[in-house]
């Protein structure tokens, strides 16, 4: 049994759960999976093609642990590179292949397990934050106090924001890291609701020890999912703050003879000012935003923008409004430009003010604004990241959604009540609504995409990717009307907010493609963007993906404007040293696979080499050698590939290579 206050007295609330509260969890669960259930048969989109699909290491061969191990970090999304999910990805690999319905599927299951995990740890904070609120205990319904957590979490896994977190495979890295996070949460905070009014535990220390266990590696495994996880330490303090109140058997703890509040806050202090001091310059250095299209204050400004919008979503979701793409949102240049900035900054302070100044008469509004503003402290303030995801909102609501259970509780009359619970239950059904029509909507890829395009007429994304299905149904129907929507989408991305180079490529490329020679100004257009704007990280993925056309003889590009798009991009300023090394691997693969020049290849890679020195990039080297038939060099280099290869990534092309060079000595 877990103890709360009441009028100053602790009182059990015990945990076990009735058939009825198990049958309304599982009518729910079941509702929730008949949401989303349409959305499963869709396909791969946006990212999942680069992070998943492009990813031979995923591609695992058995459950051996060298397998598993090279998958789990062959990762490139994020400093840490994300093992956790991508090993999951590689276990749908080796037991469906690259079946989207597997994916999903699994995806689907997270949720639900996380709908779960939010149930039982919005109970808790319910139970101990009802106590704090200055009303009767008499009024509160009992059905209340034992299904609060089933209705948060039936309006947290029904809302259409948390949709891109299933159905976007590549977000489980979101979905996957919230759930160890909840897992962290929760046992901390049913550790601390059985400790802070009265402690009744058995073994008192080993029961505290393993809480700790599982929080710590709870949260080691969120981080290791995706670093938003890294946020779920400040959730945990920000818990203790405005929840539990740093007491323990209903005094203040101490430590040392200093109030742990104290403590805290001092921790806190010191680490930010160690975050400011030592880290935050290197983060936000002149480079950061170098391959972005907006600056630092820039930056900070939109997403003031940006979470109100995400504000409007979660009270209001409009599916015209949803996307997968919202890259169409226009940049804050200045406090009126949009004027809209300013009357953002001005509303997310009032909230804030509000929020403090009735912390004491209800202190639910302060703990679910907080948790909402820590949430998003990594991808929605000044870190040069893109500027809107909802999947960014994937567990930044949940404070919010406490407040639910906490309104109907204070609504003195038994009618005013039965009127929430009534609309209650009609916000609910319109959430899963909006969900199931948005799934129905990502179940057909062209119907998709086009619905995207035309609620975000100014997203170069949605239009880039409309022209993509015409092209494929081009290439399946072999009708050339589809060529002609695609040129004509792809000249709508060409002029949406802020397209980039990448579209400019495309259309030109598609018209090689069908045979036309493009207008000279277009090609014009890709060099110069190639020199002067800011060199994104998809450029690089761009042009491999033409090279790969070109070798493969599916596109007829002239080979010297071919070369021309690979050696323009040297001489951009924004372009990083990695990316500087990899262009130049594009242009050795060019030189190698579809000019044949060895030579012209080899100096290349010994180019890319100098700038950065990489295990690929000596495989690369030694494959160069072995068409050259110098297969003593060749190994010579693989044995630096694997002396580089640390983490193993690389030990199964590396074999590879070495067995095919035996061979070929052999013969």
């Amino acid at each position: 049994m877990s103890q709360v206050f009441t009028n100053g007295q602790p009182t059990a609330v015990r945990g076990q759960v009735s058939l009825t509260q198990a049958g309304g969890w599982l009518l729910l669960l079941a509702i929730a999976a008949a949401c989303y259930w349409p959305g499963l048969s869709g396909t791969f989109v946006f990212d999942d093609d680069v992070n998943i699909l492009q990813n031979g290491s995923l591609r695992i061969r058995d459950l051996s642990w060298s397998e598993g191990w090279a998958a789990a970090w062959s990762g490139h999304a994020g400093p840490l590179g994300r093992p956790v999910s991508l090993l999951t990805f590689a276990l749908n690999y080796y037991f469906s292949g690259f079946d989207p319905f597997a994916f999903k599927l699994t995806n689907l299951m997270i949720h639900l397990a996380n709908a779960v995990l939010v149930g039982a740890l919005t109970q808790r904070l319910f139970l101990v934050l009802r106590e704090r609120q200055a009303i009767a205990v008499t009024l509160t319904p009992g059905w209340l106090d034992q299904s609060a957590g089933c209705l948060v979490a039936a309006l947290w896994v029904l809302h259409p924001l948390n949709l891109t977190g299933v159905l976007y495979v590549v977000q489980r890295m979101t979905s996957l890291s919230a759930f160890f996070g909840f897992v962290a949460v929760l046992a901390y905070t049913s550790y601390r609701a059985r400790t802070f009014a009265r402690t009744e535990v058995r073994r008192p220390l080993a029961y505290a020890i393993t809480m700790g266990a599982i929080v710590l590696v709870g949260l080691t495994l969120s981080v290791l999912s995706k670093e938003s996880g890294l946020l779920f330490a400040p959730l945990i303090l920000w818990i203790e703050t405005w929840v539990f109140r740093f007491r323990v058997n209903g005094r203040m703890a101490q430590l040392f003879g200093v109030d742990v509040s104290r403590c805290a806050l001092a921790a806190v202090v010191v680490t930010a000012i160690y975050l400011m001091i030592f880290k935050l310059p290197q983060m936000l250095g002149p480079g950061a935003f170098a391959n972005r299209d907006f600056t630092l204050i820039e930056r900070g400004m939109t997403e003031t923008r940006v979470l109100l919008f995400y504000l409007r979503m979660f009270v209001l979701p409009r599916n015209s409004e949803l996307s997968l793409y919202h890259d169409d949102v226009e940049i804050s240049h200045g406090l009126w430009d949009p004027p809209s900035t300013a009357l953002s900054m001005v509303v997310l302070a009032a909230i804030t003010l509000a929020c403090w100044v009735f912390r004491k008469r209800f202190p639910e509004l302060i703990f679910g604004w907080g948790w909402f503003l820590i949430a998003h402290a990594l991808e929605s303030t000044i870190f040069p990241l893109e500027l809107v995801y909802e999947h960014r909102n994937y567990f930044a609501t949940i404070g919010l959604l406490v407040i639910v259970p906490l309104a109907v509780r204070r609504a003195g009359e038994v009618r005013s009540r039965r009127l929430l619970v009534l609309l209650f239950a009609g916000y609910v059904g319109i959430l899963g609504f909006v969900t199931y029509v948005r799934a129905l909507q990502w179940s057909d890829p062209v119907d998709w995409i086009a619905l995207e395009a035309g609620n975000h007429p100014r997203s170069p994304r949605a239009n880039y990717d409309l022209a993509r299905v015409y092209m494929v149904l081009r290439s399946q129907s072999g009708d050339d009307r589809f060529g002609v929507l695609a040129d004509e989408a792809l000249a709508k991305a060409t002029q949406s907010y802020l397209p980039g180079v990448l579209p400019f490529i495309a259309r030109m490329q598609l018209a090689y493609f069908r045979r036309i020679e493009p207008d000279a100004a277009l090609a014009e257009k890709v060099l110069h963007g190639l020199k002067t704007w800011p060199y994104h990280n998809v450029t690089n993925s761009t042009l491999a993906s033409v090279v790969a056309c070109q070798v493969e003889m599916t596109c007829r590009m002239p080979d010297s404007l071919v070369l021309q798009l690979l050696t323009a991009p040297l001489q951009n300023r924004s372009l990083r040293i990695g990316d500087r090394a990899e262009l130049i691997k594009l242009q050795a693969q060019y030189y190698i696979n579809k000019l044949g020049d060895m030579a012209t290849g080899e100096m290349l890679i010994r180019q890319s080499i100098d700038l950065v020195d990489s295990a690929p990039t000596r495989i690369m080297y030694a494959q160069c050698l072995a068409f050259q038939s110098k297969f003593g060099q060749g190994m010579i280099e693989l044995e630096k590939a694997q002396a580089m290869d640390i983490l193993g990534i690389y030990r199964r092309q590396i074999e590879v290579e070495r067995e095919a060079m035996r061979h070929a000595q052999a013969e």
